[in-house]
C-alpha cells in the first residue's frame, strides 16, 4: 500500500529535530503563516496538539510511506519509491523530487541571510548587465534542481570562451614575434610558433576548435578575485572551504582545491579541474562511465559545488556590467 500525505507526523518531528541539531535557525526557515483553518482546528478540539498545529501553520512537506504485507530490503522500498515516482510524473506531469539532504532545504536561506531579503531596502540599479548572462543566472536562481543550477552558473562562464581563449592566443602570438630573438627569416622560429599554435588549437570533423578546459583556467584567472571569493564562502558556510581541500567530487572525480593558497596558478588550475570534471559527469551519462552523474542519489555532493559556482558567475556578471 502506497500513502502520500502532509508532513506525516514521524517524519515532522524528525525533520524538526535534525533542523535543532544540525541547522542554524538562520538557515532554515519553516515559513509559519496564517491560515483560517487554524481558527476552526482550536475552536473544534478541546485539548490542541502540538503537531498538527504546526503541520496547520507551516509549509506542509509531502511524506511517502509505503507499507507491505511481506517482508522487503530497503533497496526493494527504494525501487518501490522510485516506481510510484515515475508513475506520478507519468500519469499526472507532476514531478516530486526526494530530498535526502537538509542542505537541500537550508541552503537558500543561507542566500537570503547573506542578501537584503526585503524589497524596500534594495536601491535602484546603478548598472547595466549583460542580458545572457542574467537569462542564465535567473534560470538557476528559479530553480532548486542543483544540476540546472550548477550547469546555468557554469553557462555564464562558458559564454566568454571563445573570446577569452582567442585574447590569450594572439598575445602569446604577439609575444613570440616581437621576442628579440625572433626572426621569420629562420624556419625553425617559424616552426616554433606554428607548434605553438597547434598546442592550443584542436581539430575535430575538419572543425577548428579549442581546449575548453583552459578556456575556463583563463576565465577563472580573469574574472575570479580569490580573497573575495573565499570571504563569500565562508559567510554562506565556513566548512566549505575545508571541504573542498580535503574532499573530492566523489561522482565526477574532481579534484580538491585548496582555494586559500597562496600560489594563485596553483589554486585556478586546481579550481578548474574541479568545475570541469563535475560539469562532464553532469552532461556526459553514458553507460559504463566511470564518471558519471546519478540524479537525486549524488544531489547530496552536488548541492556543495553550487555555492562555488554561484559566487564565481556573479563575479563574472558584475565584471562585465557597465555602470550607467
Amino acid at each position: 500500500m502506497v500513502t502520500l500525505k502532509f508532513s506525516h507526523d514521524l517524519a515532522l518531528v524528525w525533520l524538526l529535530n535534525e533542523i535543532k541539531q544540525n541547522l542554524s535557525s538562520r538557515d532554515f526557515r519553516l515559513g509559519f503563516y496564517y491560515s483560517p483553518r487554524i481558527d476552526r482546528y482550536l475552536d473544534e478540539e478541546d485539548e490542541a496538539n502540538l503537531i498538527e498545529f504546526i503541520r496547520l501553520t507551516s509549509f506542509r512537506f509531502l511524506t511517502l510511506k509505503i507499507t507491505s504485507d511481506k517482508k522487503h530490503s530497503p533497496l526493494q522500498y527504494s525501487r518501490l519509491t522510485h516506481a510510484f515516482l515515475f508513475h506520478i510524473g507519468f500519469n499526472l506531469d507532476i514531478a516530486l523530487v526526494p530530498q535526502r539532504l537538509l542542505e537541500e532545504i537550508a541552503r537558500r536561506g543561507r542566500i537570503t541571510r547573506m542578501r537584503r531579503s526585503r524589497p524596500d531596502e534594495i536601491d535602484p540599479p546603478r548598472r547595466i548587465y549583460n542580458e545572457d548572462l542574467v537569462q542564465h543566472y535567473l534560470l538557476a536562481v528559479s530553480t532548486d534542481n542543483p544540476v540546472i543550477e550548477f550547469l546555468s552558473y557554469y553557462h555564464v562562464l562558458e559564454h566568454f570562451y571563445e573570446a577569452v581563449f582567442n585574447d590569450d592566443l594572439l598575445e602569446t602570438i604577439k609575444d613570440k614575434i616581437t621576442d628579440p630573438g625572433f626572426s621569420y627569416k629562420r624556419k625553425k622560429d617559424i616552426g616554433q610558433l606554428v607548434s605553438t599554435i597547434k598546442r592550443s588549437l584542436q581539430i575535430r570533423s575538419e572543425t577548428i576548435t579549442f581546449s575548453e578546459s583552459e578556456a575556463l583556467r583563463l576565465c577563472l584567472q580573469k574574472y575570479v578575485v580569490l580573497p573575495d571569493l573565499i570571504s563569500k564562502l565562508e559567510e554562506y558556510d565556513e566548512t566549505l572551504l575545508d571541504y573542498y581541500r580535503s574532499t573530492k567530487v566523489e561522482f565526477s572525480g574532481g579534484t580538491e582545491v585548496d582555494i586559500e593558497n597562496t600560489e594563485e596558478e596553483t589554486v585556478f588550475k586546481s579550481l578548474t579541474k574541479r568545475i570541469y570534471s563535475t560539469r562532464n559527469a553532469l552532461v556526459h551519462s553514458k553507460d559504463g562511465d566511470k564518471s558519471k552523474y546519478t540524479p537525486f542519489k549524488d544531489d547530496r555532493i552536488l548541492v556543495k559545488e553550487v555555492p562555488l559556482m554561484r559566487f564565481i558567475s556573479e563575479m563574472v556578471i558584475l565584471q562585465e556590467s557597465v555602470v550607467q
